[in-house]
């Protein structure tokens, strides 16, 4: 695995394919579906797809991102959440942006479509539970990794694994 700290000035400023943190001043309010499928969590996301921007599995979430899935979703097989950059009040969780990086082994493992960096992010409402988001993250984002995310949890479906 490989982790960088998000403070180093040289990853700073980075976009278009790099790394980048969120500017104070944007806000971004959205509703996600995760879906399960043969024991792997995916973002339902076929815009990223019908774009040409990759494949199934740059949707693939891994790296602590599917037992957070998991979790939240009483381990069914499908969970709609509520993400914003801004915390509010309703929200259930709370994602803090710690350390740019990947773990190779695992994304070769799973079958990740290739990337070259990720961010990891802590969840202080699962004891620290640390989870992996791949740059996929910056498109849903428009093109940077939030500092920080808030998640509220809106539906819980589909069969336990």
């Amino acid at each position: 695995m490989v982790l960088e700290d998000k403070n180093d000035a040289t990853l700073q400023g980075f976009r278009k394919g790099h790394w980048c943190t969120l500017p104070l001043s944007q806000n971004f309010t959205m509703t996600k579906r995760f879906y399960k499928e043969n024991q792997l969590w995916y973002i339902d996301l076929p815009e990223f797809i019908e774009a040409g921007l990759g494949n199934k599995n740059n949707l693939l979430m891994v790296d602590g991102a599917d037992e957070f899935l998991d979790r939240i979703s009483n381990w069914g097989t499908e969970v709609w959440i509520s993400v914003d950059t801004e915390p509010f009040a309703e929200a259930d969780y709370s994602l803090i942006s710690h350390a740019y990086g990947k773990n190779q082994a695992l994304l070769d493992q799973v079958g990740h479509a290739p990337v070259g960096y990720g961010m990891y992010y802590s969840v202080p409402e699962m004891n620290g539970h640390t989870l992996w988001l791949c740059p996929v993250t910056e498109y849903v984002f428009q093109g940077v990794y939030p500092r920080q995310i808030w998640v509220k949890v809106l539906q819980k479906g589909g069969a336990q694994n």
